[in-house]
C-alpha cells in the first residue's frame, strides 16, 4: 500500500458543508472501512484481492504502535476515511511478519482470478519504493463514498490525519500517486497543501508523483 489511493475526495468551494465528525477507526468499523475501500476503488488490485483482505489489512494498521486510522462518520455509517502510519519502515516490516494472516484470502483471490498472481509476487518482491525521509507518515489511503464526494470530507480527513501525524512525533507528511492520467488526485493534493516532492519510476514505466507537507515551523500543527 505505497500508492496514495484517492476517490472523489473534494471539491474546490464546497468545504464546510458536511455534517458528522472524525474519529479514530475502531475494530467494529473495519467492514464498513472495507466496504468504502471497494466502493471508491472498484478496480484497483487490493479491491481484487477481496473485502476479508481489506478488513485484516486495515487491522493491522489499527495494531500497529504508529498506525493512524481516522473514519469520518456520518448517519450512522462511515463515510469516508484516511489511512496511514508513522516510520513506514516498521509498519512493513510488521506486515512480513503478519502473512500468515492474509494467506487464506489471497489463495480466494487468486482461485477467483488467476491473472492476480504475478501482480501478488510482484507486490511481495517490490524493491523500488523511495527511500522516506526521517520522520515520515505516510498517508496510505484516502477515500469518500463516491456518492458523498465534493462535500470538503477529504479535506478534513487530511487535516486531521496530519494533525495525528504531528502528535506522533512525525516531521512530514509524505504520499505518492500515479503521476499520468490522475489529474484529479494531483490537484487535490495540491489543493490541501501537499507539494510536490520528487517524481520516479516505478515498474514497466509506471511514474509516481511524490507530495509532502512539513510540520510547521515552530512544530506546531
Amino acid at each position: 500500500m505505497t500508492q496514495a489511493h484517492f476517490q472523489h475526495c473534494d471539491q474546490p468551494g464546497v468545504a464546510g458543508e458536511n455534517h458528522g465528525f472524525i474519529r479514530p477507526a475502531r475494530t467494529e468499523d473495519l467492514r464498513d472501512i472495507a466496504a468504502v475501500h471497494e466502493s471508491a476503488f472498484a478496480d484497483s488490485f487490493l479491491t481484487q484481492l477481496g473485502c476479508e483482505f481489506l478488513q485484516r489489512y486495515y487491522s493491522v494498521v489499527l495494531s500497529y504502535r504508529g498506525g493512524i486510522l481516522l473514519v469520518k462518520e456520518g448517519a450512522a455509517r462511515v463515510e469516508g476515511f484516511a489511512c496511514g502510519f508513522v516510520d513506514p519502515e516498521g509498519f512493513y516490516r510488521l506486515m512480513s511478519q503478519s502473512k500468515a494472516q492474509f494467506a487464506l484470502p489471497i489463495l480466494f483471490a487468486v482461485i477467483r482470478r488467476p491473472l492476480l498472481a504475478a501482480r501478488i509476487v510482484d507486490g511481495v518482491r517490490r524493491v523500488e519504493r523511495p527511500r522516506l525521509r526521517a520522520g515520515s507518515c505516510e498517508l496510505s489511503s484516502l477515500a469518500v463514498r463516491p456518492e458523498l464526494g465534493g462535500r470538503g470530507t477529504g479535506r478534513t480527513l487530511v487535516s486531521a490525519f496530519a494533525e495525528r501525524a504531528w502528535s506522533l512525533g512525525a516531521r512530514h507528511v509524505i504520499l505518492h500517486t500515479d503521476a499520468d492520467d490522475n489529474e484529479a488526485a494531483n490537484a487535490f493534493y495540491r489543493r490541501v497543501n501537499f507539494q510536490l516532492g520528487q517524481r520516479f519510476q516505478r515498474r514497466k514505466g509506471r511514474w509516481m508523483n511524490e507530495y509532502v507537507i512539513d510540520l510547521p515551523l515552530g512544530g506546531e500543527a
